[in-house]
């Protein structure tokens, strides 16, 4: 299922085109037409990319969005700064959902994180060819790294009871290191390396949850 984009010669920064009077990206304004520009750009990339072309370009979007070049690079430097930047975008629509469950009392910890993990499954599912894509894309690919990693960490974390941490054990570390197992493997899902369902995934994701934080008791409990 994963597209293979990638960024052509030339095409990877502004620095590498040899038309010296594109100007330099800026930080956004409140003119409301720089607003729709911007939507533009990202609607015509989300748009390629979704459609699985083995290569998008600065053409190819400016094309799509009905703009100048130059008017692209007013707002970015790079397609690679544009896709991370859409990719956060993208990811908002998922935002902390799952989290928190777990600290409110409202499940017990296998279920608050069988919900959380799959709603971020859910949410690649839904956005498989932009997100498999933004993959081979390096930016896009850092942003992903960091949005699945730190969606996974706060899930963690408001599953974390404190005093049930096993002495010897840094409840920040741990979370850290299981979030990015959880990112990997997901990482590696979505590349189809791993042969399993949806369902699959999200049970392996939580059964490889340590029973400290799935299951806490008192007789776990440490005081520093």
């Amino acid at each position: 299922m994963a597209s293979d984009i990638s960024l052509p010669q030339g095409e990877e920064t502004k620095a590498g085109h040899t038309n010296a009077d594109e100007p330099k990206a800026h930080t956004r304004s409140d003119d409301p037409r720089a607003g729709r520009t911007r939507q533009q750009i990202f609607e015509a990339l989300r748009q390629l990319m979704s459609d699985g072309n083995a290569s998008v370009t600065v053409h190819q979007v400016v094309q799509a969005a009905n703009i100048s070049r130059s008017s692209f690079y007013a707002h970015f430097n790079s397609l690679d700064e544009l896709a991370a930047e859409l990719l956060r975008n993208q990811f908002a629509d998922i935002g902390t959902a799952g989290v928190g469950l777990r600290r409110e009392d409202l499940l017990a910890g296998p279920d608050a994180a069988r919900i959380g993990y799959s709603r971020l499954v859910e949410h690649m599912v839904e956005n498989f060819p932009l997100y498999s894509s933004a993959l081979e894309m390096p930016l896009a690919r850092n942003a992903y790294d960091e949005i699945v990693e730190a969606y996974a960490t706060r899930l963690l974390e408001s599953m974390v009871d404190r005093e049930a941490v096993p002495s010897g054990i840094n409840s920040e570390l741990a979370t850290t290191y299981i979030a990015g197992g959880a990112m990997t493997l997901i990482s590696a899902w979505m590349r189809e390396r791993l042969e399993v369902s949806d369902d699959e995934l999200v049970d392996q994701l939580v059964a490889l949850l340590p029973n400290w934080i799935l299951e806490p008791t008192t007789t776990e409990k440490t005081h520093t």
